[in-house]
């Protein structure tokens, strides 16, 4: 998908379209990510195929909001690959762009327990 070069990085979901859609895509990556990779301004994903058909809306979503970004969705044998581009000049910024589709840490307790692991 070609991106028009003066495309301002910016999404253009209303603020009360922007908290549905970051919970639906961060729910995705909860339950079907199974691998990522950061490199500058390009992060690779991997999912369980199982995840091709939410996938596929996702994409079709943010590029039509986030037209500054660029989608490739591959299929492999046993997974879905995502590739999302952000343009060069995000620099550090592209983590940022790129949050809901990061695993999200849970906190460790201050009682140094693990997750879940006392009350």
């Amino acid at each position: 998908m070609q991106v028009a070069a003066d495309a301002p990085i910016a999404c253009t979901l209303s603020s009360a379209e922007l908290p549905g859609r970051l919970a639906w895509i961060r729910q995705v990556t909860a339950q079907s990510l199974t691998a990522h990779r950061l490199e500058e301004t390009t992060l690779h994903l991997t999912y369980a195929r199982e995840a091709r058909i939410e996938l596929e809306r996702i994409v079709d979503g943010e590029r039509r909001c986030c037209g500054f970004l660029r989608f490739y969705l591959r299929d492999t044998p046993v997974s879905v690959e995502l590739t999302i581009e952000a343009p060069a000049e995000a620099g550090a910024d592209a983590r940022w762009l790129f949050d809901q589709f990061l695993p999200q840490l849970v906190a460790a307790k201050a009682c140094g327990c693990s997750p879940g692991a006392c009350g």
